[in-house]
């Protein structure tokens, strides 16, 4: 059928192009070769490319691939997640003792559901894990933090639901658990390991179960966030196939964050299509709520209790020095004698011990807690220790230079931060949404018309006095580049953009934005070439054939992409070894972009001065093409090949190096050829020194010109820049705004989940939000 298809487009581009000719007509011959060219050109292209990949996928060992992506997967979280725990100090100093029990709330099932009743029906779904044993009814009535990881292993159904208060250490217990998952996981023999799940921690804030199947969100989110799962050594369609094997166990923290309608429906998704190993993590009110449309099947509901008095007093009291300070010492003796007070009720989760641990740097401090009256409850307390949080993390401290930010200003800023944040993750490629989106699109468009004005007029400048030389005016070069501008800025404010930005290799849609771009460069260049010789009449269709063709195959290749297959792009030694192997890889996708631009540049160029010149002009140019996104492409495997978490502001610069990489090699790119281009023009009519000067003003200046719109175009950074400009015009944030996210990370009042930030508790981001909206009234110390 797809050859059918295939000879049926030749037959009929080639049945037009006859009859022009027969009919002698020059003008309309280089009309219909343009216009065919722009539409079966790529198309053919594109399914050389896609064949390359067919074959390249034939062979490959599926159950071999997918142990490897298995080992990655759990490789990249043991590094995320042990990072994680070492930045929440949930090993060291001495973690803070919580207990569970079976939860008392009528949310589950019967305890023989959970844990499979060898006699009778309901026999487990699960088998323990290689190295434990199964789940008894005794383990699950009551334990610690460390009894977990066998609750999680030897459970029948393989379905786990931990409840408890806001701070209770709900979220600080997934990640034990799921690194001590992790360890186990790794002391096995190969051959067990393979078979073993890799436990993944995600927040379900972008699930919508009225919209996507658990499935179809748990794949796109691994694709996502573990990029590396994209990487040809590990087959097709990795993360699916992970969770379609049983490979991948998931810790789904923050069910009580989705919309209140959303959780019944959310709940009914996971009873129904959840045929892996389940970790839910919810407060324990939002779930009773749920579940009353139906309850989670099968699952075991233990829930983090409340910290008595007296194990609060006795880990304050080893958190200080054997004698602890007078102050210090009454508190402790306060929460001894008074376990019934609003004192011994708000320091009763592990959040709030941690900030009276963390944010009373003088031990006297404390005794504003003991101030009779000054509190009327245990919620004024925790708002009282909350507000706090700020006031010790931007302090002085001895020895250390002051900081580029000080309180007032950061409490502002990052209270505005809070309060623009829908959900509990802040990805600074979505941070745009807080933002009017016409004022950085009126900047983009201002930006790249200025840009193609001087262009224009650098060329007009150093070449317009060489011979019988035409060039476009700088008026009308910025006004196609304030319309190039318009086109570029609407591409980028529409475009999704994930982590990882442009990808020849990653990306599911046509890049608007660099179609035009490519289109518009090749159309410009057409006009410049083909106009002199032939007219306006001419010299336009001619362009908009050559557009359409550099534009489809241009937008194809930089939003589709082609991603390559077989071994990964290893690290190589020596630059031509590096750039043989990245043009191996990315060769489909080189072809599919340069040789429908080849063809579209020779032959308007050919019709106007000759075969010669034409041929040489397409020769270069599409071969230019093909090298350029053949490295694109290529490189963009490489990348893959790390099996590394990645944080947000190791995301924020490779966004940008993507984007300055990929903007420069098509600046050069379109600058060779437009340089080319014009000095095999101007030979005609001047001597080759004169021509070699043209060709190198023109390649240069439109080169930088293209690199700047490309770099725009395809980098996420440029309008979250645009963003940080906004905020700060405003005083609601700083211009240098990753930087400022990155001082808040290590102050430990944001914290790093994967590659987005979240505030050090959602209470605290409740608070800052409720305080900023009061226009930051409240006294902090």
């Amino acid at each position: 059928m797809v050859g059918l298809a295939i000879l049926g487009l030749l037959l009929s581009g080639g049945a037009v192009v006859a009859f022009t000719l027969a009919a002698g007509n020059r003008e309309a011959t280089g009309i219909v070769i343009s216009v065919v060219t722009a539409i079966v050109t790529p198309l053919l292209s594109g399914l050389v490319a896609v064949l390359w990949r067919h074959r390249r996928l034939q062979g490959q060992d599926g159950a071999e691939s997918l142990t490897l992506a298995a080992d990655a997967l759990a490789k990249a979280m043991q590094e995320q997640w042990e990072r994680a725990a070492a930045d929440r100090r949930l090993h060291q100093p001495t973690p803070i003792p919580v207990r569970w029990t079976w939860s008392p709330r009528p949310v589950t099932g019967r305890v023989e559901d959970a844990i499979g009743d060898p006699d009778g029906p309901t026999l487990g779904r699960f088998e323990p894990l290689p190295g434990t044993e199964a789940v008894t009814a005794d383990m699950v009535e009551a334990g610690g933090v460390a009894q977990l990881f066998r609750v999680y292993a030897g459970l029948g159904s393989g379905r786990l639901v931990i409840l408890g208060d806001p701070g209770a250490g709900k979220t600080a217990a997934a990640i034990l658990t799921l690194v001590e998952a992790l360890r186990h996981r790794r002391r096995l023999d190969p051959d067990v390991r393979r078979r073993v799940p890799v436990p993944v921690l995600l927040t379900p804030q972008s699930w919508e179960p009225g919209r996507q199947s658990l499935r179809t969100w748990l794949v796109g989110r691994l694709a996502s966030e573990f990029a590396f799962l994209n990487a040809p050594q590990y087959g097709p369609d990795a993360a699916g196939r992970l969770v379609d094997e049983g490979l991948v166990a998931l810790f789904l923290d923050g069910f009580d964050e989705m919309a209140a309608e959303s959780r019944p429906n959310a709940l009914e998704a996971i009873d129904e299509q959840a045929d892996f190993r389940l970790v839910l993590l919810t407060r324990g009110e939002e779930f009773t709520d749920a579940v009353r449309g139906g309850h989670l099947h099968g699952a075991a509901a233990l829930e983090l209790r409340p910290l008595p008095a007296g194990v609060a007093a006795d880990y304050l009291a080893r958190w200080r020095v054997t004698a602890p300070p007078p102050a210090w010492q009454r508190l402790v003796e306060r929460l001894r004698e008074q376990p019934d007070s609003s004192l011994a009720r708000a320091l009763s989760s592990p959040l709030t011990v941690t900030l009276l641990r963390d944010t009373f740097v003088d031990p006297a401090d404390v005794d504003e807690l003991l101030e009779p009256g000054r509190f009327h409850d245990s919620t004024e307390i925790e708002d009282f220790l909350f507000d706090r949080v700020l006031p010790a993390a931007y302090r002085l401290r001895p020895g250390q230079e002051a900081g580029p930010y000080d309180l007032v200003r950061a409490r502002r800023w990052l209270g505005h931060t809070a309060t623009r944040m829908k959900t509990r993750d802040l990805a600074w490629w979505q941070m745009h949404e807080w933002a009017s989106a016409p004022i950085r699109i009126v900047a983009t468009v201002l930006f790249v018309g200025v840009a193609a004005g001087a262009t224009a007029a650098v060329v007009a400048r150093f070449t317009e006095e060489f011979g019988e030389r035409t060039t476009m005016d700088p008026l009308p070069a910025t006004v196609i580049g304030l319309l190039l501008g318009l086109a570029i800025g609407l591409a980028v404010e529409r475009r999704e953009s994930p982590v990882g930005g442009f990808s020849g290799s990653a990306g599911s849609r046509f890049s608007l934005g660099m179609g035009l771009v490519s289109g518009l460069a090749v159309g410009i260049a057409t006009v410049l070439t083909v106009g002199p010789a032939y007219g306006a009449a001419t010299a336009v269709p001619v362009a908009l054939g050559a557009a359409l063709a550099a534009g489809i195959a241009t937008g194809v290749a930089s939003g589709v992409g082609l991603r390559p297959t077989g071994s990964a792009l290893a690290p190589q030694s020596g630059l031509g070894r590096t750039i043989r192997a990245g043009l191996t890889h990315g060769l489909p996708a080189g072809i599919a972009t340069g040789v429908p631009i080849g063809l579209a540049t020779g032959v308007p160029v050919g019709l106007a001065y000759g075969l010669p010149t034409g041929l040489g002009t397409g020769l270069v140019t599409g071969l230019a093409f093909v090298l350029a996104f053949g490295l694109i492409d290529g490189f963009s495997a490489a990348s893959f090949d790390v099996a590394a978490p990645i944080d947000p502001i190791t995301a924020w610069r490779q966004d940008r190096r993507r984007g300055l990489s990929v903007g420069g090699i098509f600046g050069l790119v379109v600058g060779f050829a437009a340089g080319f281009t014009d000095a095999m023009a101007s030979i005609r009519h001047d001597s080759l020194p004169v021509a070699a000067v043209v060709g190198i003003v023109t390649g240069l200046t439109l080169g930088l010109a293209t690199a700047v719109a490309a770099t725009i175009t395809v980098s996420s950074t440029w309008r979250t820049g645009l963003l940080f400009l906004q905020l700060w015009a405003r005083g609601d944030g700083p211009v240098r705004g990753m930087r400022f996210l990155e001082d808040a990370h290590r102050r430990e009042i944001l914290r790093v989940v994967g590659s987005v930030y979240q505030f050090r508790h959602a209470r605290l981001q409740d608070r800052l939000t409720r305080t900023h909206d009061a226009g930051g009234t409240t006294q902090v110390p």
